[in-house]
């Protein structure tokens, strides 16, 4: 245990831990990748804004075009996932926009490489960097050398990621029932590209999936979640990981959320690694740290389906616009249930915006409500924010914030204790708030 130097309250040192948080669970993880996948791609989904769905429609199709190219189970399955994932890369709604204009757009490579990135960093997902790096290239400029499997991966991805944008302009003008009529004209504004920008043997998978109307149906919300349950159930991707991999995986999404804005680069990163060291100053035990680790990295994954203007904004925020900031921490915690249950992180991650005195949100929670993990996330939270550069403000000094911190805790905001060991340790966890990779 680290000696603080400062005198603590006996509360903080008391290292019992909440009922419902048993480290001896965490020495390590059985991951269904095909449900980490779809959880990660709702995540995704989010930053279309107005279209919730198109990484799993287009990891659908891919699935569903590989059963009528008579590819086995594990690859229809392995197509199904490399569609959900295509666009991990993407984490601005203005990207995503740009991605959804048109049938090619000169910035797309991109999102290509920093999905290879995300993808490679997570050992269970790096199989299928490949394909995603490479899935915004005309089928004629993909060369040999990137390997038969991964350039008819890499094709049917686009493929059907532009089938879904062309489906979706469709939408703007009719409604879904409409799409079986017009099947066969949206199949024929791709098949003018076979040979250029599709390969001509997938572009016949494709033309035969169409034909039933359950491929267009099961790509409504009502049909979408169950029918890429069937692929996955079909063969399951159960693997054990160390807690090594499942903080690779909080570290994948956060650099989603990060890349959102400028003005956020690397906020939760910093977020997690000054909890991680306050909870060392506490006494807390390694995994315990490490769990608290992971909270700080994925705090803010609900804000990926927060408009990038609301965030970059560089004045005051109207009443609409702060209401819809307001709801990141339930669009987290419904992400987080999924990835990891029967764990405490849901619950610390949607209640870092809580006050002690009752005045935060989503819950209004206070007091007794709020345990010692989720006071110390919220506390570093505030502390890296003012320690960054916004749109609004430049990064701010220690004694700058501390003396903003001070008001809040004196308001009742903060927890005092904790507020005090963050105080003893000002300049330290500063140099941690303001580190650059």
């Amino acid at each position: 245990m680290v000696v603080p130097s400062v005198d603590l309250p006996a509360a903080l040192l008391r290292g019992a831990d909440p009922a419902d948080w048993q480290p001896q669970r965490w020495t390590g993880l059985r991951l269904d990748l095909g449900q980490v996948a779809h959880t990660v791609a709702r995540a995704l989904d989010y930053v279309g804004v107005d279209d919730r769905s198109h990484g799993r429609r287009v990891g659908l199709m891919c699935g569903r075009v590989a059963a009528e190219l008579g590819w086995s189970p594990a690859r229809q399955t392995e197509a199904l996932i490399t569609g959900m994932l295509h666009d991990c890369g993407v984490s601005s709604t203005d990207m995503h926009r740009k991605l959804t204009a048109s049938m090619e757009w000169s910035g797309a490579e991109e999102h290509c490489l920093k999905g290879h990135a995300a993808l490679s960093g997570f050992d269970p997902f790096a199989c299928y960097a490949p394909a995603v790096r490479w899935h915004h290239t005309r089928w004629a400029n993909l060369s040999p050398t990137v390997g038969a499997e991964t350039r008819m991966m890499a094709n049917l991805v686009f493929l059907c990621d532009r089938l879904d944008v062309q489906t979706a302009v469709f939408l703007t003008s009719h409604p879904p029932v409409d799409l079986l009529q017009a099947r066969f004209t949206l199949f024929d504004s791709l098949a003018v590209h076979a040979g250029l920008l599709f390969d001509p043997v997938l572009l016949a998978g494709v033309r035969q999936a169409i034909h039933r109307d359950s491929f267009w149906l099961e790509l409504q919300d009502d049909f979408l979640d169950r029918a890429i349950f069937e692929i996955l159930d079909a063969h399951s991707q159960t693997v054990d990981v160390s807690f090594g991999d499942v903080l690779s995986l909080g570290a994948f999404l956060s650099q989603i959320v990060d890349a959102k804005s400028p003005f956020t680069r690397q906020h939760s990163l910093r977020v997690a690694d000054l909890v991680e060291a306050m909870g060392g100053l506490l006494g807390y035990g390694g995994r315990r740290r490490d769990l608290l680790r992971l909270a700080g990295l994925l705090h803010d994954i609900g804000k990926l389906r927060t408009p990038d203007e609301i965030l970059e904004k560089g004045g005051p925020l109207s009443v609409v616009e702060r209401d819809c900031m307001r709801r990141h921490p339930m669009d987290s915690k419904l992400i987080l249930i999924d990835l990891f249950p029967d764990t405490p992180l849901a619950r610390w991650v949607s209640h870092h915006h809580e006050k002690i005195n009752g005045q935060g949100y989503p819950y209004g929670l206070g007091g007794n409500d709020l345990d010692q993990e989720t006071r110390l996330l919220t506390l570093c939270d505030i502390f890296q924010a003012l320690s960054q550069n916004r749109p609004y403000r430049n990064r701010l000094q220690p004694a700058e914030i501390m003396t903003i911190m001070t008001g809040m805790r004196e308001n009742g905001e903060l927890d005092a204790d904790l507020f005090a060991l963050l105080d003893a340790h000002r300049e330290e966890m500063y140099r941690i708030a303001i580190a650059e990779d």
